[in-house]
């Protein structure tokens, strides 16, 4: 397989692995402090069950990858434990209430070791994503829905009928940062008409972020390639140039080559100049 193809492939598997552990973790952390309509629990737990396959697919690739096996697992012990899908165990196979304490404990380990895990399975989406500055979008993206739909939530409920659950705050705020506005869940208080304010505004501030952030990404990967290849090109034409040198101090010891060194000359010249061009053009 291509080398080129090889690396795009790989990254867009780390980019599904990062996906899903991000969504992961974000259901873990909401399921533990908020309250849920009960069948979300179950949802959750399959969800969680697919994540720890890929994660369990993903290790596997990186330790294929990794020169040193020899103690990988020892190295990213971590993983030993983010590959358990803890609530399908405890809800699905033993049972278990989903207001266990236990389980509630369990799936704060796990998103302490989904986070740890994110890195090391995605190490070349992180050195883009850091690279390219994305980060900052990412980041302020998961903190204005985390504190919108917390905020809505304590704000809302038991004063609107609509919001129950954090399943319908969280649905609001996402509705009203994405600009879609479907319109079943609608604030009523002041200050939770405030908060679809601080949701609507962030929400253009995170679209300038992505959008800023993606064009320099691209403007930095031109530049790149643009220097690559002029670096290229004079490296090429130095080449070009020592063997014109060397071809006319050979010929230089023949006899009747004259013109044939005018046209050497030409050709020299013609090379310093280009050589010149691609210099000022990777300076």
């Amino acid at each position: 397989m291509d080398t080129k193809l090889h690396h795009k492939l790989e990254l867009v598997m780390e980019i599904i692995f990062l996906i899903f552990i991000f969504l992961d973790s974000f259901l873990l952390f909401t399921s533990v402090f908020l309250p849920l309509k009960p069948g979300t629990y179950t949802n959750i737990a399959y969800f969680d069950l697919i994540t720890s396959a890929l994660l369990v697919f993903g290790y596997w690739i990186q330790r294929r990858r990794n020169e040193s096996k020899a103690g990988y697992f020892q190295r990213n012990w971590n993983g030993i434990i983010a590959v358990i899908p803890f609530y399908f165990i405890g809800i699905v196979i033993l049972g278990l209430s989903d207001a266990s304490i236990i389980l509630k404990i369990l799936a704060l380990i796990k998103i302490v070791t989904l986070i740890m895990a994110a890195g090391q399975v995605g190490k070349a989406v992180d050195r883009f994503v850091s690279k390219s500055r994305l980060v900052y979008g990412f980041a302020f993206f998961v903190v204005v829905l985390l504190v919108c739909s917390i905020g809505f939530f304590l704000l809302e409920s038991g004063v609107n009928p609509e919001v129950t659950t954090y399943e319908d705050s969280l649905w609001y705020v996402i509705q009203t940062i994405t600009t879609v506005g479907y319109g079943d869940v609608v604030p009523i208080t002041q200050w939770g008409r405030l908060i679809g304010v601080i949701a609507m505004v962030s929400a253009i501030g995170i679209s300038s972020l992505l959008t800023a952030a993606t064009t320099s990404s691209l403007m930095d990967k031109l530049r790149d390639d643009r220097e690559k290849l002029a670096k290229t090109s004079v490296n090429y034409a130095k080449k070009l140039d020592k063997r014109v040198q060397d071809l006319e101090s050979k010929m230089a010891k023949e006899e009747n080559v004259k013109g044939i060194e005018n046209d050497l000359s030409e050709i020299k010249s013609e090379i310093n100049e280009i050589k010149d061009l691609l210099n000022k053009i990777n300076k």
